[in-house]
């Protein structure tokens, strides 16, 4: 009986297979081609592709599009903003660049002003210091000078003493008697 259930299944295949072919041939090509392919279904598919493609754009056109309008129109805002402070910024800074550069050559020259005059004071300090050395120099010089006058004067006024005193001293020695 299993037998017969077998066959019996391989009937029905078979049945079905020459069901199939007699269909194709008797002009059912419908079944035995592609649907986008089949010719007899152009017009539909046609009509069909027109209306979702006329939906399709309608709502990207209604929804999408001016979304991304906004967004590119932001963008573009955001961007020209940004750019327009950066340039306010750029003549900031240069600006800020050219009153630092004016305030270092101030500051250079104050400076410069401040050494040559703390310069001249401390040449005039020196010169006077300088002088008052070379006053007490003298000073000492012409004291010692007139030291040296009056040992020189004493030592000459002694000279002819001191030369008689010698002179006997070596007339005793020579001549012990003759004095």
């Amino acid at each position: 009986m299993a037998q017969t259930e077998v066959h019996g299944a391989d009937a029905a295949h078979a049945a079905d297979a020459a069901h199939a072919a007699a269909a194709g041939a008797h002009g059912g090509e419908h079944a035995a081609t592609f649907p986008p392919f089949d010719t007899t279904l152009f017009a539909s598919q046609l009509i069909w592709f027109a209306i979702t493609f006329l939906a399709l754009y309608w709502i990207v056109s209604r929804s999408i599009v001016p979304k991304i309008g906004a967004v590119l129109a932001t963008r573009a805002a955001t961007v020209k903003s940004d750019l327009d402070a950066a340039a306010q910024r750029s003549a900031a800074a240069e600006e800020a660049r050219l009153n630092m550069e004016r305030a270092i050559a101030t500051a250079r020259s104050d400076a410069r002003e401040l050494v040559n005059s703390a310069k001249a004071e401390v040449q005039a300090k020196l010169n006077a210091e300088q002088e008052a050395a070379e006053k007490r120099i003298a000073d000492r010089i012409d004291a010692a000078e007139a030291r040296i006058d009056g040992a020189r004067q004493t030592a000459l006024s002694e000279v002819g003493a001191l030369a008689d005193s010698l002179a006997r001293d070596i007339a005793a020695k020579i001549a012990p008697g003759a004095a």
